[in-house]
């Protein structure tokens, strides 16, 4: 692992961005990897300290966020691919003493199905007509029906 590297990603502001927040290949791709690594000096990590970094920083980012938007939390609920992630899950353990982390299996869920259950569950509400979102997460003006159905 390589802490300058890491404390370069960290500095990235997105991280400091209050939520609601999301993002993906559009802004962390292997170019803005690169650029972190052109300018980090000194010699070049191998490539399994970078993949230690990358994995790093994503236990950090979720630590940091959790301390900062959920001080009082006491349950780390992890899905997705990082929940397979051994080094990942006892990073956040130890960056967060006090919150039990676990994964939605636990809860028996498969981690690789949150989302899937999560657009089924909002094709419900919008065939239902119901409210998909909660503004205090979203920032929507209020409760909206979302999606819709176009029929043949």
């Amino acid at each position: 692992m390589d802490e300058a590297l890491l404390a370069q990603c960290l500095a990235d502001p997105y991280f400091n961005a209050a939520p609601p927040k999301s993002t993906g290949r559009d802004l962390f791709h292997p170019a803005w990897l690169e650029a972190r690594l052109a300018t980090r000096g000194g010699p070049a990590p191998s490539p399994a300290d970078v993949q230690a970094t990358l994995a790093a920083l994503t236990a950090e980012a979720i630590a940091r966020d959790v301390r900062a938007h959920a001080a009082q939390a006491r349950r780390l609920i992890v899905c997705g691919g990082g929940a397979r992630n051994g080094y990942i899950m006892r990073r956040l353990a130890q960056a967060l003493p006090g919150v039990a982390v676990q994964t939605t299996e636990d809860f028996g869920v498969p981690v690789s199905q949150v989302e899937a259950i999560a657009f089924a569950w909002l094709a419900r509400q919008c065939l239902l007509r119901l409210p998909g979102n909660v503004a205090t997460v979203t920032g929507a003006a209020g409760p909206r029906v979302l999606g819709a159905i176009y029929p043949r």
